[in-house]
């Protein structure tokens, strides 16, 4: 099988980023409608565990009133059944702490998705993308530029989920700088 070019990675990288992206808003704005703290920005190309591929990884915080986590855990489970996933559920406990997660696996946009509510109304989400065939350092210059590496004030560190979504930046010319 051919490896695909740098157009078509681009090309798919995108489709894919606003999807996962939209369909993962779409979670984040159930829990609290914004600013979450940006924990991983979900644009960076990350080749952990797609051997010579990519996926994109997101990570987002946020709090909420504890007394709302089992209503808001269950409107997101909600949500997703009702946007044809098929949802998982775990709770922890111990002596000091409990936590219940939403999760789906190996879906759609998602290699894994989990939103965390922890009982003291801290809620945590991540979501993984599926690996796809691509060189992720010619993807990630593509999208940063070869000197312009995410973690230097270009992508924001606080985001709300009806924030509008963008792919890429223009090196040197970022469209976002770090809250505070």
């Amino acid at each position: 099988m051919a490896e695909p070019t740098e157009d078509d990675v681009y090309a798919q990288a995108e489709s894919l980023y606003f999807e996962y992206r939209e369909t993962t808003n779409e979670v984040l704005s159930i829990v609290d409608d914004g600013p979450w703290r940006v924990d991983t920005y979900g644009m960076t190309p990350s080749g952990a565990g797609c051997g010579d591929g990519w996926k994109f990884d997101l990570a987002r915080s946020t709090s909420i009133d504890p007394t709302a986590i089992a209503d808001t855990r269950a409107a997101v489970a909600e949500h997703l059944i009702g946007a044809g996933f098929d949802v998982e559920g775990m709770d922890l406990e111990s002596d000091a702490a409990s936590s219940g997660d939403v999760i789906v696996r190996e879906q759609g946009v998602y290699s894994l998705l989990t939103v965390t509510f922890v009982d003291n109304g801290n809620v945590v989400v991540t979501a993984t993308t599926p690996c796809h065939a691509g060189d992720r350092f010619a993807l990630s210059d593509r999208l940063f530029g070869e000197d312009a590496l995410p973690g230097q004030g270009y992508l924001p560190a606080e985001e709300s989920p009806s924030a509008p979504l963008f792919f890429g930046i223009t090196p040197g010319e970022p469209k976002f700088a770090p809250a505070g």
